[in-house]
């Protein structure tokens, strides 16, 4: 199973991800995120996307970003989640990246 295991912020809406796999990998959010989203219209704010922290399973995720319904239908806040696969398959290899920018 891929999992992130390190981020950092390259520039804004850009996340330069460490995979379990050893690669080292750019994942452009302003690419990525759907518009039609308000979640995911909310991180691409530059006070926002920068609290990114790394889940228990690997993914990229947001605290308190989403809201969801309960078992009794009350809203409730969530955490706003990009799984390491979609964040691996959506980004670029970081390291032949800099390399062609050389």
């Amino acid at each position: 199973m891929i999992k992130i295991t390190e981020i950092s912020i390259k520039e804004p809406f850009k996340i330069i991800c460490t995979f379990n796999t050893s690669e080292i990998r750019i994942l452009d959010l302003k690419k990525v995120l759907d518009g039609k989203n308000q979640y995911a219209k909310n991180i691409l704010d530059t006070s926002v996307y920068a609290k990114v922290k790394i889940g228990a399973l690997g993914e990229l995720t947001w605290e308190n970003m989403a809201e969801m319904k309960d078992e009794n239908g009350e809203l409730i806040t969530c955490a706003y989640d990009i799984s390491p696969e979609f964040a691996y398959h959506h980004s670029v290899n970081y390291c032949k990246l800099e390399q062609q920018t050389r």
